[in-house]
């Protein structure tokens, strides 16, 4: 029994050296989550509203279609009198959808297509010739939208992008040209002899153009961005057919027009979300 005692009191003594020769457990720090970049790859959908201006320019011809009587005077002007209309600032708003790829760390390439209405129209009075009974002549348009499809091409600071873009523009306008006495070379009609009323007549027509911009975007989210962008439209002169209102003749107008707008927009982003590692 003494025997027993004393071997088992040698282990307990052994074992508590031992211990005191390993020394306390060493201490390890929980793994750390380091945060990759916010990469802009992804598609996104989301609106948009702003301002914008129009520009537009009306160019007699000189031609109309049934121009019997005086043909060189379609709407009573010299042939190549260009008439200016500046629309007013208006509202717009509308829904942008595309999709971007980011490479070589921070650049950022995508592709976009934006539909927008717009509250775009002006007037101006006709500065060469008098209207009915003296009162002027006017030019009006109006745009109803835009439309457009882009490339953009930008550089990207963590959640942060610069971009331009560039592509095909697209616009439904409608053009009113009122109280003018002469329209497609003939006199306005009348209720008696020489007594006439004056002439007024409308057109629409869809503009195909160029569109040219720059941006900024902020990714304020891990799915959704804020945006700020100019967008310059520019359609070319196009001639448009102003019917008159009796005779069987038309004016044929050159119109060219330009729009500028201003917009702030949000997008819900498909991808783009940072990743979260750990080491």
């Amino acid at each position: 029994m003494k025997r027993l005692l004393l071997a088992t009191s040698a282990l307990i003594v052994a074992g508590s050296a031992q211990g005191a020769d390993l020394g306390a457990r060493p201490y390890t720090k929980a793994p750390v989550a380091a945060v990759v970049p916010f990469s802009w790859t992804g598609c996104y959908i989301g609106g948009h509203v702003g301002g914008g201006a129009s520009r537009t320019g009306f160019t007699d011809t000189g031609i109309g279609t049934a121009a019997l009587i005086v043909p060189a005077m379609t709407i009573g002007n010299v042939p190549g009198d260009r008439i200016g209309v500046n629309g007013d600032v208006g509202v717009v708003g509308g829904v942008q959808v595309g999709c971007d790829y980011q490479f070589a760390s921070n650049w950022v390439l995508g592709i976009a297509g934006d539909f927008t209405a717009t509250d775009l129209h002006g007037m101006a009075n006709d500065p060469f010739f008098p209207g009915f009974t003296g009162a002027p002549a006017t030019l009006s348009s109006r745009t109803d939208w835009v439309a457009s499809v882009t490339g953009r091409i930008g550089y990207a600071w963590d959640r942060f992008l610069v971009y331009g873009k560039g592509g095909v523009g697209f616009a439904h306008d409608r053009y009113s040209l009122d109280n003018f006495t002469l329209m497609g070379g003939f006199l306005c009609p009348g209720a008696g002899f020489f007594v006439f009323v004056p002439c007024n007549s409308s057109a629409s027509t869809d503009r195909v153009g160029w569109v040219a911009g720059a941006g900024v975007e902020w990714a304020f989210a891990p799915n959704w961005s804020a945006l700020i962008e100019y967008t310059h439209y520019g359609f070319d002169s196009k001639r448009v057919g102003f019917a008159h209102p009796v005779a069987p003749s038309s004016s044929l107008i050159d119109i060219r027009q330009d729009i500028d707008i201003v917009k702030v927009g949000i997008n819900y982003r498909f991808g783009g979300s940072a990743v979260i590692a750990k080491y």
